[in-house]
């Protein structure tokens, strides 16, 4: 290899660099929209998910850094710190290779867990937790649903609906939609809940009747796609600098320099 292939080299791995680090930054952004998702729904979610952004923006924050060594490497032909971005940059691809694999793996598993958490956690509405009423109320609000599979959840799994003033869903539930126009919310007063025990019928349940778990499966399981597809583009780039890496490394040690 002559002059000019070794100059290619060097040149290449300088460019892989700038990637590196435009990657890393990267993967903070993608761990911190992950978190973003992620956050609202801690309560129906496994702790490996909720760590799973953060771990991401770690790995992110370390590539920026390793690249700092690959590029002082290169540029110095250092081949000490050639051969620790090499080494560093290899448990960081066989991280994010095994963190991409898993994710599509888990992708699979989101629909099991994630019913259980929530049909859980409906009988802690209005009773014991108030965090967990109001994660169910903005979800209910905003994702236009009502329970788990469908709104007769509430009435099987959570006494508190068979108990006060005969209600059977949370006024969240409501779809203002189906009111009339001079009506703005499912107050008591303006809407007899009691009847959604019943079959629907919208002048007199005017409710959300889809479950509330297809919207929130379908945006944590496009996020874990985000993630591991991110993971798995950045591992196949650095697999490249590696290879980059220890070519301009194995010649440095041969003693080969160019003024």
């Amino acid at each position: 290899m002559g002059e000019g292939d070794h100059k290619v080299i060097k040149f290449l791995l300088l460019v892989f660099n700038l990637l590196f680090w435009v990657s890393g930054i990267g993967l903070i952004i993608a761990g911190a929209l992950a978190q973003t998702v992620y956050q609202p729904y801690i309560l129906f979610i496994n702790s490996s998910y909720v760590s799973a952004p953060v771990l991401l923006i770690v790995i992110g924050a370390i590539i920026s850094i390793i690249a700092f060594f690959g590029c002082c490497g290169s540029s110095k032909e250092n081949y000490c710190m050639l051969i620790t971005f090499a080494v560093l940059l290899s448990i960081i691809f066989v991280v994010e290779l095994a963190g991409g694999i898993a994710a599509y793996v888990e992708k699979g598993r989101v629909q099991g867990y994630l019913a259980d958490n929530l049909k859980a956690n409906l009988g802690k509405y209005n009773v014991t937790d108030n965090s967990t009423t109001g994660l169910y109320d903005k979800t209910q609000r905003d994702g236009q649903c009502c329970g788990v599979d469908t709104y007769r959840d509430w009435y099987n799994n959570n006494t508190f609906f068979n108990k006060t003033f005969g209600l059977r869903v949370p006024e969240s539930c409501c779809n203002v939609a189906l009111l009339p126009t001079n009506v703005t919310s499912c107050a008591r007063k303006d809407a007899d809940l009691a009847a959604c025990s019943g079959s629907i019928v919208s002048a007199t349940c005017p409710i959300y009747t889809v479950g509330c778990l297809p919207a929130i499966k379908g945006k944590l399981e496009n996020s874990i796609a985000v993630i591991g597809g991110v993971a798995i583009a950045v591992a196949f780039i650095q697999f490249i600098g590696i290879a980059f890496a220890c070519i301009l490394a194995r010649r440095v040690r041969r003693g080969y320099t160019y003024n």
